[in-house]
Formats: structure tokens, sequence, C-alpha cells
């Protein structure tokens, strides 16, 4: 038996993964332990695995996350070893971060000579792989972040501990370099990525990594919506499936509005006259929960894996995490991409003939109800999800190579 630590950072995207790594994990045998701020151990406490909660009063609970900023107080309890007793007590044989903490990562590795593993849980803005590895890639991602005047304080005692520890800094290149050891943990199939990676030995693509306890949607009777939904079939009628994310309306509330409003007007269309339309819309709901009727249901929040199983279509924003699980349930998408990376997994999708990508600017009823209906009635794209599904499940067999490293 093997003993890891996982140390994620707050954002639901990114804890799910972590959550089917460290569900096989334990189908293997080894202990998982988590580590992390308020906002991840609530969320952990939800589940079968052990967990310290650190940083409370750095980051309590609620707090907004400021993407590329490093935490200098963080970086110095770590340095001073306040995680020495917790190491002590666990004795790891490696430690998993996800890779939106780099810097930790790379702090903790340095104090602890730990196995590191970086879990990449998406795939954004900017990315060429085919000229660069991810771990090129987390280099330049973590060069941004160290040159941005925000985080001098944390870079100079990042740099200080790096001279102790018997490194020469002669430029930012020494700094990164510490990355030149770590594990890259992908979570997806080589497929999907269709820019044709360039790999080193280092990395893996360890699958879909989709947890079976369902943590975030726990809330929802989803017996009663499986009956429902079951009703529904029965009665000759088709399921769509909609949610642009729990962060549509942070990253462009306009264009999301008008996305939400043409699916909604689009539900009357001749072509969708057996269709019923569940849809999900988060923080904007009292501006849509009026469309509720026959036709369309509104909610705050929808259960997502229950729907994906029993949905003809799915219309996604197009986060890795909403993309893996209709491939793993065999269903069609439609995305309309919002920022971040949604863009690329868009053009992924579409370039793997699993569904269509749409663009804002080219949206109208037209187009939407055309494309519902073509997708329905696509047995090649059925074919590929298929074939899609088979090569994330070929890829979750790499987390067993995984242990052997560590």
């Amino acid at each position: 038996m093997k003993k890891f630590l996982v140390y994620s950072d707050p954002f639901k995207g990114n804890i799910i993964p972590t959550l089917g790594i460290s569900e096989k994990l334990a189908q293997m045998g080894h202990e998982v332990h988590y580590i992390g701020v308020p906002d991840v151990t609530d969320s952990i406490s939800k589940t079968s695995f052990s967990y310290t909660t650190v940083f409370e009063e750095y980051y309590p609970r609620g707090i907004k996350h400021e993407a590329g900023k490093i935490n200098a107080r963080v970086i110095t309890s770590i340095i001073n070893g306040d995680f020495d007793e917790l190491m002590k007590n666990h004795n790891p044989s490696a430690i998993i971060f996800t890779a939106y903490n780099p810097i930790e990562a790379v702090t903790f590795y340095l104090r602890y000579k730990i196995k590191t593993g970086l879990v990449y849980c998406h795939f954004p803005i900017g990315n060429d792989f085919s000229k660069n590895s991810f771990t090129d890639k987390v280099k330049e991602w973590s060069a941004d972040m160290l040159m941005k005047d925000v985080n001098v304080e944390a870079v100079n005692i990042l740099i200080d501990f790096l001279i102790q520890q018997g490194f020469k800094i002669t430029s930012l290149k020494d700094v990164l370099s510490v990355f030149d050891g770590f594990y890259n943990l992908m979570t997806s199939s080589k497929d999907f990525l269709k820019e044709d990676a360039v790999e080193r030995n280092n990395d893996l693509y360890i699958g879909p990594c989709i947890p079976e306890q369902d943590i975030f949607d726990s809330y929802y009777d989803t017996s009663a919506l499986k009956k429902e939904l079951s009703e529904q079939k029965e009665a000759g009628k088709k399921i769509l499936y909609c949610s642009l994310g729990s962060w549509a309306d942070e990253i462009d509330k306009e264009k999301t509005q008008m996305i939400i409003s043409t699916i909604l007007q689009t539900m009357q269309h001749d072509l969708l006259e057996n269709y019923v339309l569940y849809i999900s819309v988060g923080n904007l709901y009292d501006n849509y929960v009026h469309y509720n009727s026959d036709k369309i249901a509104v909610h705050r929040w929808l259960p997502q894996m229950a729907f994906l199983k029993q949905t003809e279509i799915a219309i996604l924003h197009g986060g890795m995490g909403g993309i893996k699980e209709s491939i793993m349930n065999g269903t069609p998408m439609i995305v309309f991409p919002l920022g971040l990376d949604q863009f690329e997994n868009a053009n992924r999708v579409e370039a793997n003939g699993l569904g269509a990508k749409i663009t804002a600017h080219s949206l109208n009823v037209e187009t939407l109800a055309s494309k519902i209906n073509e997708i329905q009635n696509n047995k090649d794209i059925k074919l590929n999800l298929i074939k899609m599904k088979t090569s994330f499940e070929q890829a979750s067999q790499n987390i067993s190579h995984m242990v052997s490293l560590y």
C-alpha cells in the first residue's frame, strides 16, 4: 500500500477530477489524505477521504480566490515546516497538486523532497501542445505568475529558499527547472487533445477521472428526477439538457443571457415539437423562471450526471468536466464557448466529431433548431462518442502506471 497526499485548489472543476483519481487509488488499496483550504475540505468532508484543513486564516470560507496570485504567507508557512507533523504522521509516497497551484507545489517539493504530480484539469487559452510539452507550459504559466508585481514578496521568499537549498540562481529559468522532476497527470485522453502534444517521460494521460461520489449534487432527489425523465420519454418526448456552467454570468454575463434567451425561444420551433428542455441557469434564475412551461423546465441548478444518462443532446459551455461526462455517457454535444479554455474544447468536440460548436455571434433560432435536429439524427456522432469513451477508458489504466512511478 502507498500513501498519497492530495492538495486541491477550491474550484469545483478541479476538485472533481482529484476525487476521481483518489477513488481509483483507494480501489487499488492505497491511502489518500486531502490537504486544502476550508472551501476544499468542506467538500471533501462529504466523501470517504480523510483531510486536513490548512491556511484558514488566509483563505476563510467563501473568499474569492484570485487567479495568478501567490500568497507569500502560504509560501512562508510551507518553508517554515508547518507541514512537518502532517508529513511525519502520514509518511506519504507522493503528493498530487492541481496545476492551479504550481508555485505551492514547487515550494512543497523543495521543503520535503517528495515525489510530486501536477493534475491538469483544464487546457487553457494559448496552448500549442504540438510545440510544447506540459512541462514547458507549466513553466510558462508559472513564469507569468512570478513576474507579476503582486507576487514580488512571495518570489523573493522562494528565491531565498532556493539559494539556501543549494540552487544557483542566475535567471528565472533556474527557478523553473524544478518542474522537470514533476509528473504531469492529464485528466483526458490524448486522442481528445487534437494538438498532438509533445510528450515527455513524465507525462501521463489518466482518463476522465469522474468520481462515483457526487458531492456537489447530493442534495437533489435524483430518484424523483429519473422518474420524471422516464415519464417524459414514455410520452414520446426527447430530452434536451442545457448548462452554461456556474461561472457563466461572471465570464460574460451579456453573452450568457443572449445565449439562454435564444435557446428558450428555439424551443417554440416546429422542428422541436417533441422536445423538452431542462436548463440550469445558476444565478440568473430569477430572470428566466417565468419561461417554465410544459416544454421548458428552468432550474437554478441540476444534477448533470443524472441528466446526461437520459438526455438526447447536451448544450454546454465547453468546460472539460461537462465534456468528459458527456463523452462517458455517449451524449452528443452542442457547445457555446464563453471564455477560458472553452473555445479550444469546443474546437476539440467538433474536430473529433462529438457534436457541434456554435459561436454567440452566429447563433439564432433557426441555426440552433436545425443543429439540434441534425445532431439527433447523426449516427456518426454516436459512433465517435463510443470510440472516444473507449480511448478515455484506456487512458484510465495509466493510473496504475502512475502509482508505480511513486
